[in-house]
């Protein structure tokens, strides 16, 4: 992928393209919002959307909210002390 590629303006067809290709029953974000709510309001939500992720683009920086994420450890079967379980 070339340089200009990766810095090019977004579009909004590229922000319902990812929404859609979202995995289905995830919370994308620590704030718990399904991904489904993403998917049942793309077209209502993609102009904003996309204006919050261009303006990000813009300033060369992120809002604090788009750097937090949520990991969640879960146990598959066996001995749980054993770190491949």
């Amino acid at each position: 992928m070339a340089n200009d590629e990766l810095t090019k303006e977004l579009t909004l067809k590229e922000i319902k393209e990812a929404i859609v290709a979202m995995p289905k029953d995830k919370a994308p974000r620590c704030d718990g919002i399904p991904t489904k709510f993403f998917q049942e309001l793309t077209e209502e939500i993609s102009p904003t959307l996309l204006q919050a992720f261009s303006a990000m683009l813009r300033r060369g920086e992120t809002s604090e909210w788009t750097n937090k994420g949520l990991i969640t450890l879960i146990p598959k079967s066996g001995d749980h002390a054993k770190i491949g379980n």
